[in-house]
């Protein structure tokens, strides 16, 4: 991908870059405000100063953000986010039809924001910092710097991954180190609500596909260019003990959740997490056979049991028989349509696609599925239904016991690829914290309790996660390193 980068500028190039970013980040900052000044009249100013009078702040996330928790109620009708802690202030009727006026009609959805133009991401001398003119921020171009460099913060695995609560350290002792002559590296920030996005949780947060008004959205789609649901890196063909092409990403199961809007329960391959994940998004599919092949030899011992014809493991622990290709799907659709160039698929194209190789009796067999889960599971770290060890169910199985994996192990490493000015970047989830503009600083509290945001470099996916879970971490710092 050429980007039209350049590592050596002159002085004259550096203001104009600057003045260009200026207005890029004007041009930004009307995609989070426009509808906000339609609202600007006298009566929906006297609403918003009800609404901070009553302790509703900007920026204050779904617990007591001023837009999302007492504007939006008030003047469009919306329900409260269910994490609201204040109740909405009493404002006279009359004053709310008046700014309705000036507003868009309650019964009109908002129109989607155009995904912000893109613009250049200019690599400093040294390579070290990418200035991003869409954002108005320095990035560092080591999209893994915590897998070489902890600043002695513990907990992070060899692989760079790490907690919410291990992410923040780390950007404090960075910080603390004075990284690069910066003390303000921060985490990328998502607003709560964005309406380059598809769809709304729960708690009243913006998530899906094309969710380009957060920091790492604008970086995956509108500065390197990158199309949902696309890897931002594709993998090598690999082996993993029997196995070939095995993703460091998320595999569906065929097991519901306790909550079934949260779509399906899935396993990573990356950290060895047990979770679930709405039927939208695109993981991978790893499909087996309960028991063992008829005509294969006998099993021996408790170790993974590869069949003479090399296409089949047996697992004589989890008793089932995997394909031992791990990706077969970016390779044999077998005429289902929806599946991505590189394997991944939302659930409703998993089921068809196992239907499929069913129905062509693929390797001679007819019983082939996704992976089911055991529920409640005592083996699992978190409530006996989800997080780490998860060793009841047969991807656990697999993941800890046979391949010796251990929690926030990756089960293939992966290769550092250029990505524009960058390198290191994990096609996996990165954590984010909440901010209203990119150059707001992190706020303390996320979407929901126990959640924080995150963005997929896997396929270009935000949503949020538990922040026990283990993650990437990529930063920047406000302003470009010329004014700085």
């Amino acid at each position: 991908m050429n980007l039209g980068l350049t590592n050596v500028r002159p002085k004259a190039a550096r203001a104009i870059v600057h003045a260009l970013a200026i207005l890029a980040l004007f041009s930004l900052s009307l995609a989070f405000t426009t509808s906000e000044a339609r609202a600007e009249a006298k009566a929906c100013q006297q609403i918003r100063t009800a609404c901070k009078d009553a302790g509703f702040v900007m920026g204050g996330g779904v617990r007591k953000g001023l837009v999302l928790g007492c504007f939006n109620p008030i003047v469009r009708g919306t329900a409260q986010p269910r994490a609201t802690s204040l109740p909405l202030p009493s404002v006279d009727p009359q004053v709310v039809t008046a700014c309705r006026a000036d507003s868009a009609p309650a019964s009109a959805p908002a129109p989607a924001a155009a995904a912000p133009a893109a613009a250049p991401l200019v690599a400093s001398d040294d390579g070290q910092t990418v200035y991003d003119a869409t954002l108005g921020v320095t990035w560092l171009a080591d999209a893994n710097l915590p897998a070489k460099q902890t600043f002695g913060v513990a907990t992070i695995n060899k692989s760079g991954s790490m907690d919410y609560a291990t992410a923040l350290k780390w950007v404090a002792a960075m910080n603390s180190a004075g990284y690069l002559g910066h003390g303000d590296w921060q985490l990328p920030s998502t607003p709560v609500e964005d309406q380059t996005c598809a769809r709304t949780g729960a708690n009243g947060e913006s998530f899906g596909f094309n969710c380009s008004g957060s920091t790492l959205g604008s970086l995956y789609y509108a500065s390197l260019g990158l199309h949902q649901p696309n890897t931002a890196v594709p993998l090598p063909a690999n082996r993993v003990g029997p196995f070939t092409d095995f993703q460091p990403y998320l595999y569906w199961s065929a097991s519901a959740p306790a909550d079934p809007k949260q779509g399906f329960v899935s396993f990573s391959f990356n950290s060895g997490f047990q979770g679930a994940n709405v039927v939208l998004n695109y993981l991978y599919v790893l499909p087996m056979i309960k028991g063992k092949l008829p005509g294969t030899p006998a099993a021996t011992g408790s170790a993974l049991q590869v069949n003479p014809d090399g296409k089949t493991v047996y697992d004589p622990v989890a008793q089932v028989t995997w394909l031992a290709d791990a990706n077969l799907a970016a390779k044999q659709t077998f005429g289902v349509t929806g599946i991505n160039p590189d394997g991944a698929m939302a659930h409703d194209a998993a089921v068809q696609w196992i239907a499929a190789i069913n129905k062509a009796a693929y390797l001679g067999q007819t019983t082939w599925q996704m992976p089911d889960t055991v529920g409640p599971d005592p083996t699992c770290s978190l409530k006996g239904i989800t997080g780490f060890n998860c060793t009841a169910s047969p991807m656990g199985e697999l993941f800890y016991k046979q391949l010796g994996l251990h929690p926030g192990d990756s089960v293939v490493a992966v290769p550092d690829t250029k990505v524009g000015p960058f390198h290191n970047l994990q096609p996996y989830l990165y954590w984010a914290c909440e901010a209203e503009i990119p150059t707001s600083p992190c706020q303390p509290n996320g979407p929901a309790e126990n959640f924080e945001w995150n963005f997929s470099f896997g396929n270009g996916f935000q949503g949020t996660n538990l922040i026990t879970n283990n993650l990437y971490v990529i930063v920047y710092y406000p302003g470009s390193p010329t004014n700085q």
